[in-house]
């Protein structure tokens, strides 16, 4: 693959290898956004969700754009869950930002039955993404849902924490996001009272005199861990490494202007076609090269923590889950695992 041979490839990766004390290259953690909110007809739910969805006459209409290697599957499944952390582990992938929507489907009973003890046995660590924070109606009653959920599972040993702190990433769509900074330091204040310290991902990019940044007001905001967002594709529209090099190098800059560790978002792909067919935006793999191009791009703007978006997110097409309809369905994580320095090996399928 022409990421892996080219000379810019090898500066990038050159410019932001770390070192340790032994002086031995080390890489910015990575971890993957996680999805949990999968139910098939076969499966405990007994109907289709996210997967496919069913017409008023009975027909069913698929949502994805290719399948799994496994197949459809429910998000509560042990032997798919822990097959999933044997993937992750293999190539290498530090945790799983798990998408949680409390008792809005099923990802908070995935998250706390199946998804936290499988973590528990294994070198992958879990955190919560809270998607409630972008769809919330009360900024009370959310951080009283926050401080609710971190206060059950943030000392399981299983749990992601940085510098001490449990790690907890608020997820914000780019344009017309709900929380504001103002709001920010209610949900901080009231849940670190209730919980304790908290180390707080912020999703937070805008447009900014034709660049794209972290505003200004966010810049000033206190208590911030992290700042990075989700994905490139509902912002502008590029993937090329060439592209993705200043967009990243600008955004890193606003980033350093805090105190904040930068998160920078990699893809492998996506096709959200099947979903959003009048406004479909596809990102081709070329056989692991976006990747390993989004992979150059965020190396050379010295990201602190690597974002894969995703781990599973069948509908819009960008997961490194092994595919079906591919000559390699391990692809991506054979090359996030040859970031890492290791051979990934393929665990054995989960039992139906």
């Amino acid at each position: 693959m022409r990421g892996f041979a080219t000379l810019a490839g090898l500066l990038s990766f050159g410019l932001s290898v770390l070192f340790s004390a032994e002086g031995e290259t080390t890489h910015p953690p990575i971890w993957a956004f996680y999805y949990a909110w999968y139910e098939t007809p076969q499966g405990p739910h007994q109907t289709w969700k996210m997967w496919a969805e069913k017409t008023a006459h009975g027909e069913v209409h698929s949502r994805i754009p290719a399948k799994p290697l496994i197949g459809e599957y429910d998000s509560t499944n042990p032997a798919v869950v822990k097959w999933h952390f044997q993937l992750a582990e293999a190539a290498g992938i530090d945790a799983f930002l798990v998408s949680w929507w409390g008792g809005a489907n099923i990802s908070g009973q995935a998250f706390t039955d199946v998804i936290l003890p499988a973590a528990s046995q294994s070198k992958v660590k879990v955190a919560l993404n809270c998607e409630l924070a972008q769809f919330h109606a009360d900024i009370h009653h959310l951080a009283q849902q926050v401080s609710t959920v971190l206060l059950k599972v943030k000392d399981q040993p299983g749990y992601l924490h940085q510098d001490g702190k449990p790690v907890l990433y608020l997820y914000q769509v780019p344009f017309d996001p709900k929380l504001t900074p103002e709001s920010f330091k209610i949900l901080h204040d009231e849940v670190e009272k209730n919980v304790g310290p908290v180390w707080w991902a912020m999703d937070k990019i805008a447009h900014h005199h034709g660049e794209y940044a972290v505003p200004l007001s966010w810049q000033k905001t206190p208590n911030l861990d992290g700042l990075g967002f989700y994905g490139t594709f509902s912002i502008k529209r590029i993937s090329s490494e060439a592209e993705l090099t200043p967009f990243f190098q600008h955004y890193a800059a606003s980033v350093r202007n805090t105190k904040a560790k930068l998160l920078l978002p990699l893809h492998p792909a996506l096709d959200n076609s099947v979903i959003q067919p009048s406004t479909a935006f596809r990102i081709p793999s070329l056989k692991g090269e976006t990747l390993q191009g989004y992979h150059n791009a965020a190396l050379a703007a010295q990201a602190d923590i690597i974002l894969l978006t995703s781990f599973n997110e069948w509908p819009e097409g960008t997961m490194i889950e092994p595919i079906a309809q591919t000559e390699d369905p391990y692809l991506f994580l054979k090359i996030i695992a040859r970031w890492k320095k290791r051979d990934f090996v393929a665990p054995p399928l989960p039992t139906k």
